[in-house]
């Protein structure tokens, strides 16, 4: 009895260790660190206390990071939703031809790498030789510097195009388990395709919309892949997100200390993030969506 009692504790255990090594420890690593003055390229360690924390709360670099951060999440986060609800939406008609085929081109990008997906938006921004640059040329109109005009609208396109596809998975999945008689007798009252949508589908998917929200937000807010290698937070700082300004500092600086604050006070910022939701929605949210 007591071996079974213990059974499920001792089958999570390998999973508990990996977290452990791979999650908390460096949490607790990045704390630590965050109280010393500690470089790759300084022999000794001085204790600092909160002194980096006080640098970076009156650090301007910081404080446009962190504008920056929040207009790059907000777009980008409103672009996936919407594009994620309209092209589900059209994935989970009945009468869709070729629905397979479009269903695998909206996956596409989902399974490329961050790099591959980089490096193509970087050919088709290319200033001399890019494809976007080329169609302006051939139509008889100027180029464009979009990685420096307009930096960041560019990357914020990038990213929503890599990662649309997620909340595509998501909602779709949740669409398809409302029953189609709600939106047959709904048809049959009059009921218009936009009243069917805020109605019946909308209340149907909320729990899962809620959730893909919470999650695409938290993988935008982690995320710079896109921007390193697009701008490297340039051009004038103009795509300086956290992430990018706390790998600068860690190792292009080589202030440990620094960059694990800068980690550290990125780590509150998703805690917060995910106590608003709970706060705002509850648990009942979760509750629905695995009843």
């Amino acid at each position: 009895m007591t071996k079974l009692k213990f059974s499920p504790f001792l089958l999570a255990l390998p999973a508990i260790i990996l977290i452990s090594i791979f999650a908390i420890f460096p949490i607790f690593q990045a704390i630590y660190l965050s109280l010393f003055d500690i470089g790759l390229l300084k022999q000794d360690k001085i204790f600092v206390g909160f002194k980096n924390y006080l640098k970076l709360f009156q650090d301007p670099v910081f404080h446009n990071s962190l504008i920056i951060s929040l207009i790059y999440i907000a777009a980008a986060v409103l672009l996936q939703l919407f594009l994620g609800i309209g092209l589900a939406l059209i994935l989970n008609r009945e009468n869709l031809l070729g629905k397979n085929i479009f269903r695998t081109i909206f996956l596409i990008p989902y399974v490329m790498s961050g790099l591959v997906i980089s490096l193509i938006w970087a050919w088709l921004y290319e200033y001399d030789f890019g494809l976007l640059n080329a169609v302006l040329r051939g139509i008889g109109l100027s180029p464009i510097a979009w990685l420096d005009t307009f930096a960041l609208p560019s990357t914020i396109i990038a990213y929503t195009w890599w990662t649309t596809s997620f909340a595509i998975i998501l909602l779709e999945s949740a669409m398809k388990v409302i029953p189609k008689v709600l939106y047959e007798s709904a048809k049959i009252d009059g009921a218009s395709s936009l009243k069917r949508f805020v109605h019946i589908t909308v209340p149907g998917i909320k729990s899962t919309l809620l959730i893909t929200l919470l999650i695409i937000t938290l993988f935008t807010l982690n995320d710079f892949n896109v921007i390193f290698i697009l701008t490297a937070g340039g051009p004038a700082n103009r795509t300086d997100v956290l992430g990018m300004f706390m790998w600068r500092n860690a190792f292009k600086y080589f202030d440990l200390g620094y960059g694990s604050t800068i980690a550290v006070v990125f780590l509150l910022f998703n805690f917060i993030l995910s106590g608003v939701y709970i706060l705002a929605f509850g648990t009942k949210t979760i509750r629905g969506e695995i009843n």
